[in-house]
């Protein structure tokens, strides 16, 4: 089953738990079937590790240049990424993040000089 997502001004992030799923199942049935939980974490390395190349590239401290909509596509793989992986892995992301934003919250910003 292919899912045509709707990519328009109107898609919501919120839309990402049900667009990971059809991804996880599109990789799937295109026989990408071994190893998914190890598949999926070396992807969303991978996609990580992009998004910091197309950050160094668009400011200057790489080879070569980039623009900011690299960084922007890159960052974007990064997200899905992240979602397919915590389908494959049956992590409910909402709670994982909501959880984890208490932590953040709690821990203080910076100690004063």
């Amino acid at each position: 089953m292919l899912c045509i997502v709707d990519t328009s001004p109107s898609f919501r992030l919120a839309e990402l738990p049900g667009v990971a799923a059809d991804i996880a199942e599109q990789l799937t049935a295109a026989g990408f079937a071994e190893a998914p939980h190890l598949r999926q974490t070396l992807a969303l390395a991978e996609e990580a590790g992009e998004f910091v190349g197309a950050v160094r590239r668009h400011y200057g401290l790489a080879r070569r240049s980039g623009s900011f909509a690299d960084v922007e596509a890159e960052l974007a793989d990064v997200v899905i990424t992240a979602f397919v992986t915590a389908h494959t892995m049956g992590i409910d992301l909402e709670r994982a993040v909501a959880a984890k934003l208490g932590v953040v919250y709690s821990r203080g910003w910076r100690e004063a000089p």
